[in-house]
């Protein structure tokens, strides 16, 4: 009988084989290499671990990228209670990206609040995908060094700038002395929608806490408010995937303003 922890090490081993073999697919002689790897070790190392050494059925010369993702699935439920994540699974930058090398978006982050590490890094992780010029980071807000939120950013905390201010108002207030825009990203009535917003640049953009948005005082302070329309019975998105909207809709007005010089 395998024990339990013989049982995880044994999952967490063809996984990482699986990832080795995923990521030199496109390499004919490592493929495999790799798969002959993978297909001994389930047949003599892991063959009397439940459910394991089945999979070797899937692991043959002529196996196929639908094979592989039939191999693959399994592992990640099986230790999805030791909670595999994207770092695990995205363990390689894409590099020969046509974006790569675009100017930064003149766009700056207000993160007032969070209580989440996760979205903080998640956060990071954004901003770097669009270019966001930078991120400030309000009262309680963790910082991207937090081991949570590092990991969820993904190394991209590495790449895009950032700052701690105490409070939010004095943040908004340094950002409009410098002549940007601030927006407040609520859904309060007077909030114009995202899909008809005119993008003046620099500019900023304010999230509230993932519980209670933004205090009425600190939209107040801001310029203008925004809104992204909501259509089913829910009011709210998770504050990242709400920005990641805004930051979406910024960035293709940059670029065609850019594009038409």
């Amino acid at each position: 009988m395998c024990e339990g922890g013989a049982s995880e090490k044994a999952w967490r081993d063809v996984y990482k084989r699986a990832q080795a073999l995923e990521r030199g697919w496109n390499k004919p002689r490592f493929r495999a290499a790799a798969i002959k790897d993978l297909r001994q070790f389930l047949e003599t190392r892991v063959a009397d671990v439940p459910h394991v050494g089945s999979l070797a059925r899937l692991v043959r010369p002529e196996m196929t990228p639908r094979d592989l993702f039939a191999l693959l699935v399994p592992c990640e439920r099986e230790l999805k209670r030791i909670k595999i994540t994207d770092v695990e699974i995205l363990s390689e930058d894409r590099v020969s990206l046509p974006e790569t090398g675009a100017p930064r978006l003149p766009l700056t982050v207000i993160a007032d609040h969070f209580r989440s590490a996760i979205n903080v890094g998640t956060l990071f992780r954004v901003c770097d995908c669009f270019g966001v010029q930078e991120a400030v980071l309000c009262g309680y807000t963790p910082s991207p060094d937090d081991g949570r939120a590092r990991q969820a950013a993904l190394g991209a905390e590495a790449w895009v700038p950032w700052s701690r201010a105490e409070k939010t108002g004095d943040a908004i207030r340094a950002l409009q002395r410098r002549g940007l825009q601030v927006i407040a990203l609520e859904t309060v009535p007077e909030a114009s929608p995202l899909e008809t917003w005119s993008w003046q640049f620099p500019c900023a953009v304010a999230l509230g806490s993932e519980r209670f948005g933004l205090d009425p005082d600190v939209v107040k302070a801001c310029d203008a408010v925004m809104r992204i329309p909501m259509f089913g019975h829910k009011n709210s998105l998770n504050v990242v995937m709400a920005f990641t909207l805004v930051a979406h809709a910024a960035r293709c007005a940059f670029d065609a303003r850019r594009h038409q010089v």
